[in-house]
């Protein structure tokens, strides 16, 4: 069979910097192809190669052919792209919040009144409105998907603002190659199998599709054949029959990675966070009358499927999000209204969307570094006899940002590279360098491995171990990998409906933790 697509030979320099080095792929119709690698190996450039990023062509462009259904073809930005019939489903997502879910799906091509459409043409005619949330609601329910037409994109919770992305590509009638950048990082296991299932189903129906992800469990269920990227380079091509997960693994990052794994302790019970009847209205992810004692220097998980309010716990209490009820931080009343107050009792969230609330994108990994501890705690200032003069001492914030890059491994040229530049993996690394010079008694941390590759991975689990152990820190980690939870937490708690609905040790058997998750107890079997 002609494959689809073929990648000849492409190679892609920022600056001095070689971030592709001839990779070559090929894609048959109908396929699932695996693109998997670490975190700046080179998979988001030749992703956004293929889709006709601007970025690529106001750096330089890039060398090699693309061949798309036989022909060679030149990709000059994503027009070109979407005309070829690709489409691309990206990590950071490509919605417009101010816009409804139906107006999201069918952008570009909406429904117009026939008449108008004959008589303007199509850029004039009238948008029928009703037509358009009658074809988004028929492709969300292909989908299994339940939301409303009308709703704003910005009040959805993030696995919801996934399956609309999904929606908007697959409304595409001449869909023929399909590019997903990690579909179900943001997402629970239960909406992963369910996105999974449909790539499948798209794959039979003939579209060619590329995954990226960084669950190899995942790309090994349903791939046919999987590219590897080291350093810009190919370092291996599998096949469905040789799939191996170790040797993937060792593909990726050239050594074989030890787990990380916490040893069970046993704590003063000291209580340092109290939540009474606590309640937090978080679009998708809302808790009512929470209930729940934290104890000084755990790590505790919270846990539960998507929309069922693990998220919300760090938001209410910060104050992101509005709250009801009563927080205690060592017996003190905190006003979870004022998130100063917060940060000035030691309080601080390592927030899950790190691009939209984490990160300062256009600055250098030093300003965003060394930026909440300067304006929190005044940190890394020059001593001056007035307040009011605040100048940066510079040799050691570039220190100390330097110590926190070796630390954690952040891939970067130097300290003063824009983390807009970044991956998705050492964006995250920035983030947990941020908290940890702020020195938090408490740090909640929404779902730190999302989206990142096996190795960096165990970097910041490592490193959340070592805030832990070594400043004393009390962590609160929301995850919706349980394994990464059993592997470092002392407790779980699980949430069901927006309340706990069971809180269980870190070793508790597997089978009572899945149970839980979905609202039944082992005893109702």
């Amino acid at each position: 069979m002609e494959s689809i697509l073929k990648l000849q030979n492409i190679s892609k320099r920022f600056e001095q910097h070689e971030v592709l080095k001839s990779v070559s792929l090929e894609i048959r119709p109908g396929e699932i192809h695996g693109l998997i690698g670490e975190n700046g190996a080179g998979k988001s450039t030749l992703l956004n190669i293929l889709f006709g990023r601007s970025i690529v062509h106001q750096t330089g462009g890039f060398s090699g052919n693309i061949y798309f259904n036989g022909h060679k073809v030149r990709i000059r930005n994503s027009q070109d792209a979407i005309a070829l019939g690709i489409g691309m489903v990206h990590q950071e997502f490509a919605l417009i919040p101010n816009m409804n879910v139906a107006e999201n799906i069918t952008i570009g091509s909406e429904a117009t009144f026939r008449y108008r459409h004959q008589t303007d043409g199509y850029q004039l005619a009238l948008i029928n409105k009703k037509a358009n949330h009658a074809q988004a609601k028929n492709i969300l329910d292909r989908l299994g998907v339940t939301i409303n037409t009308n709703q704003y994109i910005e009040t959805l919770s993030v696995n919801l603002k996934q399956f609309v992305e999904l929606a908007r590509e697959i409304n595409k009638n001449d869909l023929k190659l399909l590019i997903l950048d990690e579909p179900t990082a943001a997402l629970g296991q239960e909406d992963a199998e369910r996105l999974l299932e449909i790539l499948q189903q798209l794959s039979n129906a003939g579209i060619a599709i590329i995954l990226v992800s960084h669950r190899l469990e995942e790309i090994m269920s349903v791939c046919d054949n999987i590219t590897v990227l080291r350093d810009g380079e190919v370092s291996g091509r599998f096949s469905k029959e040789s799939f191996d997960l170790k040797q993937i693994a060792a593909s990726m990052i050239g050594r074989s990675v030890e787990q990380v794994q916490s040893r069970a302790r046993k704590h003063s019970g000291r209580t340092i966070l109290q939540y009474r009847n606590f309640s937090v209205e978080m679009p998708g992810e809302s808790i009512e009358n929470i209930n729940l004692d934290i104890y000084e220097g755990e790590i505790i998980g919270i846990a539960g499927l998507a929309g069922h309010g693990k998220l919300a716990l760090g938001n209410g209490t910060l104050g992101i999000y509005p709250s009801s009820g009563q927080v205690l931080f060592n017996d003190t009343f905190i006003d979870c209204a004022d998130t100063t107050a917060a940060l000035n009792h030691g309080l601080y969230l390592l927030a899950e969307e790190r691009r939209e609330t984490g990160l300062l994108l256009d600055h250098s990994i030093m300003e965003n570094i060394i930026f909440s501890a300067v304006q929190q705690q005044n940190k890394f200032l020059k001593p001056f006899i007035f307040p009011s003069l605040r100048l940066i001492n510079k040799k050691t914030a570039v220190d100390y940002t330097r110590e926190s890059i070796k630390r954690l491994d952040i891939r970067c040229r130097n300290q003063q590279q824009k983390v807009r530049l970044l991956s998705g993996g050492n964006q995250q690394k920035v983030c947990l360098a941020r908290a940890i010079v702020m020195e938090p008694r408490i740090l909640f941390v929404a779902e730190p491995t999302r989206g990142i590759d096996i190795g960096a991975k165990e970097i910041i689990l490592q490193e959340l171990l070592n805030i832990n152990r070594k400043m004393g820190t009390t962590i609160i980690v929301a995850s919706s990998e349980l394994d990464e939870l059993k592997r470092i937490c002392d407790r779980i708690v699980i949430m069901y409906e927006g309340r706990i609905f069971a809180v269980l040790a870190a070793d508790c058997d597997p089978l009572e933790l899945a149970l839980a998750l979905s609202g039944k107890r082992s005893d109702e079997l």
